[in-house]
Formats: C-alpha cells, structure tokens, sequence
C-alpha cells in the first residue's frame, strides 16, 4: 500500500517488524499527531500472523501526513528487512525504528530535520540523542551519542543510538547493502564501513526527537552480541586492548550463566551494574 503525498521527503523512516501489530498502531499513531509531509513512513513486516498484514492493507491515506509504503513478506531477519526498506525509501535520510519504539517530539523532530539540511555534503551519519523507555513506557534516560575526542572513540565503542542515527540515502549505493551475516550488528559493522571509507558521522546535541524502548532480544543474548561486535571490528582491523575483549567476553558469559542459573532478574542487576560502570543509566529492571 502506498500514499502518494510526497514525492520527495527529506526523511524516510524504516521500520522493520513482525508481529508487534500494538507496538506498530501506536508507533503510527505517534507518527500521524506529530509529523508531515516531510517525512515517509517504510513498514516491512516479516510475514506476521498477528494481523498485522491485514492491518496495513487498510491503512488509510491522511492529507497532510506522512506518506506509507508497506509491504509484508518472510524474510531471515531484521537486516533484511531493512536492506529491504532502503529500496523502496525516497527520501534524502533514513532513519531506522523498531516498531516499539516512537516519536515523542513534534518541536525536536523538527529542529533535528531541519539540522540534517545544513549539514556539509561529506557528513553521511547525523547521529542524535535518543530518550530510553521500558516496554511499559517509564522513563529512563535520555542516551547521548559519544563519539569520543575527534570521533576516534566509536570504532571501538559504539556507543551511537540506532535509533537517533539519521544516513544519508546515498551510502549504500556508495558501499553497499547491510551484511545479513550479522544479526545484531548490522548496523555497527555498516557504520565502520563508512567511517573507514572517509564519510563523518558527526554527533549531534539537543532534545531527542524519538524514544527507543530498552530490552530487545538483542540484549538479552549478550555472547552473540560480543561475538558480532568483534567479528566486525576484525572485519574493518579495529583494534582494542586485549583487557578490553575479555572483559566484555567475561561479562557476557557471566550475564548468560546467572540469567541460566538465578534467573533473568538478577541477571538484569547484573547488567545495570555494568551500565553504572560505563556511566549509563541503570534501565534493565526499571518496571
């Protein structure tokens, strides 16, 4: 199904689900209050039996709204779902949301948009802050991106808020589809692609224009995620301290054997205690 009321938006927003038809409806919901013309809404639904099919087939056309692209099919995963997107986005950035996640912010939308527009042309990743709330919706934080003294932090940390990082639409034609290899960290491993090819990806301040709902799979499979982020990192010959790789090897194996043996809760204490020590905001066992 697609709407037709802009041709040339200046953000596509993707979103990549399957099976959260709630999360979706009030994602959208969101979308429609606060957003225009200016942007495209991409949904690729992963072959959902939850209706979520049926939903989008009879998803009106609003005047004045975002325009809606949504398609509905198997695929392997969510990398696929979003080189997918990419395809059919028409806009001059993408940004990727998970269905449980929103925009929260008409006035810092806005001015984040019209930030992209200023931006120099070497610039491919506009990264933003983006605010942390639970499934249930409680606040948390907001989360900062940190590229680190002259961006030389992130190839080994990745501490850039998927959700707040605005691409260019250009920088897979340049270099490339996300790597359905990797099934948590496409979107780490596409991002040091880019930096080693010379693109910048410049961190942005002010009021997080969307809300990203901590507590996906990805976290709570903490040795494949370690796995994937190194693999990348040898991937683009990113080089971190030994103490670093088995530090985060040991905590991951130590998150995985509590959550088997103690169970998830305390495996969460666990996890915001390591959060404290990197200066986040404690968010696993917040209600």
């Amino acid at each position: 199904m697609i709407s037709s009321e802009s041709s040339h938006p200046t953000v596509s927003i993707v979103v990549a689900t399957k099976c959260s038809l709630s999360g979706l409806q009030r994602l959208m919901t969101a979308i429609n209050q606060l957003l225009s013309t200016d942007t495209e809404v991409i949904i690729v639904d992963g072959g959902s039996d939850d209706g979520t099919a049926e939903w989008l087939k009879n998803l009106p056309v609003l005047p004045g709204k975002p325009a809606v692209t949504a398609v509905s099919q198997m695929d392997s995963g969510i990398t696929e779902a979003w080189n997918r997107g990419i395809r059919l986005a028409r806009g001059r950035w993408v940004l990727f949301l998970g269905a449980d996640d929103l925009v929260t912010d008409a006035v810092a939308w806005n001015t984040a948009v019209d930030r992209l527009d200023c931006l120099p042309a070497e610039c491919g990743v506009a990264a933003f802050p983006v605010q942390i709330v639970t499934p249930a919706g409680a606040i948390v934080a907001d989360e900062q991106p940190s590229l680190g003294p002259g961006g030389r932090q992130f190839p080994a940390v990745n501490a850039i808020p998927h959700q707040g990082a605005f691409h260019r639409r250009g920088l897979w034609e340049a270099h490339g589809d996300f790597d359905t290899s990797f099934v948590i960290t496409a979107d780490y491993e596409f991002l040091l692609r880019i930096w080693k090819a010379g693109r910048e990806i410049r961190q942005c301040g002010g009021t997080p224009p969307v809300a990203m709902t901590f507590g996906g799979k990805s976290k709570r499979i903490p040795l494949v995620n370690v796995h994937e982020f190194h693999r990348a990192r040898r991937l683009h010959d990113v080089r971190t301290s030994l103490l670093c790789e088995c530090g985060e090897w040991a905590f991951a194996a130590l998150r995985t054997a509590v959550a088997a043996v103690l169970g998830e809760t305390t495996a969460s204490r666990l996890a915001n205690w390591g959060r404290r020590i990197r200066g986040l905001a404690p968010v696993w066992d917040v209600p």
